[in-house]
């Protein structure tokens, strides 16, 4: 099948790309001596999991129940689930506990107790990783509070919990808008969970983590070394890259490997109207606070060259229209309907959450398709 068969709107993904781009982030973890637990919330697919593995991935990282639960039916078995979890997943957790090695986050006492709850009466033990806030003001414990210490004390002395170790997310990177602004944030990452670490030995050495896990793709891409003592690093977007890592001057638009496929069903003088809307692309406004008028995803003149089309913006979304504007000088300008688009995401996790399956490119070919996990929670 050749890419101009293909029914519109369609979610292309470029394997040579894609593999250029784990095997990139793979050499970078080993080069550093530091294990990569990618996160697959940006993928949710076995295809590139296993790819990911085959390239020297030591586990993974899900953002819900069900992405753990899928991937450890399919033979995934060293899982970090990389969000805090509410009381009413406890029976999943259990359930998932048995079937895999799991590692999950904590970032409140009231949440350990929940997991002491929960666990009362079983025989089964529950690997628990600190949540730590690296100035991201998301979620996570102040590192520099007695309160945080505290935590990890009550951890390592509940029934059925390990203390397993520290993790964070520079998720502050994205909004940067320089490289000095990234390197801030990595740096802000690993200092975080370093220092607190540090405290935690010198209140009592038994408290030592084994696990100081950090991780963003713009942290991971800014610099070729890691700082001492990180043992683990977790990136997702790495895998497609986006229009928001191409304005942060984290990768070329060439690297990119995930696009949408559109086709064009309204041309007027100042404007075409395609296929993909906000079903297809969503509604993600990009890096507005580096380039304002950005739009909702860049149109590529020459994908293979990854050149972007002048003067034409994508200015508007709705279900399941796009509205592009073009100027005087746009390559497009004779676009008709049945002409079609390549359009590069502003943040291809989203985009990706809201497909069935990739259709996986080589050139002008269709050379695979490859199923994308749906949400959902088996009980």
């Amino acid at each position: 099948m050749r890419v101009s068969d293909l029914m519109t709107p369609a979610t292309l993904l470029d394997y040579d790309r894609l593999k250029a781009n784990i095997r990139f982030m793979s050499a970078r973890a080993r080069d550093n001596g530091v294990s990569l637990r990618p996160h697959i919330k940006t993928h949710k697919c076995l295809e590139i999991a296993e790819l990911q593995k085959n390239f020297g991935a030591a586990g993974i990282a899900a953002s819900t129940i069900g992405e753990a639960q899928h991937f450890a039916r399919n033979g995934f078995k060293d899982i970090t689930l990389a969000v805090p979890i509410a009381q009413d997943k406890m029976p999943a957790i259990k359930q998932l506990a048995v079937r895999a090695d799991l590692k999950i986050l904590v970032d409140h006492p009231t949440s350990v107790s929940h997991l002491v709850s929960a666990l009362k009466g079983t025989k089964m033990e529950l690997d628990v990783l600190i949540k730590v806030d690296c100035a991201y003001g998301r979620s996570g414990v102040d590192p520099s509070k007695r309160s945080s210490i505290r935590l990890v004390e009550r951890i390592s002395k509940a029934r059925r919990l390990r203390f397993a170790g520290l993790l964070t997310h520079g998720g502050h990177s994205y909004s940067a808008t320089s490289e000095e602004g990234i390197i801030k944030a990595a740096d802000d990452e690993s200092q975080a969970v370093l220092q607190f670490a540090s405290l935690l030995r010198k209140e009592n050495p038994n408290l030592a983590p084994e696990t100081i896990s950090i991780g963003s793709t713009p942290t991971m891409m800014v610099r070729d070394v890691i700082a001492d003592g990180i043992t683990e690093v977790r990136p997702g977007n790495y895998v497609f890259f986006d229009y928001t890592q191409v304005a942060l001057g984290m990768c070329r638009a060439y690297n990119c490997a995930l696009t949408v496929l559109a086709s064009v069903i309204g041309s007027f003088k100042d404007r075409l109207v395609v296929d993909a809307g906000a079903t297809a692309l969503s509604m993600d406004e990009g890096p507005t606070h580096i380039h304002p008028d950005c739009g909702y995803g860049k149109v590529f003149s020459d994908y293979e060259e990854g050149a972007f089309a002048k003067s034409t913006t994508i200015t508007a979304l709705s279900q399941e229209h796009g509205k592009v504007a073009i100027g005087r000088d746009s390559p497009l300008k004779k676009a008709k309907p049945g002409s079609r688009l390549r359009i590069l995401p502003n943040h291809s996790c989203l985009t990706a959450n809201l497909t069935d399956e990739y259709y996986v490119t080589s050139g002008a070919e269709v050379i695979d398709i490859w199923n994308v996990y749906r949400r959902r929670i088996v009980t």
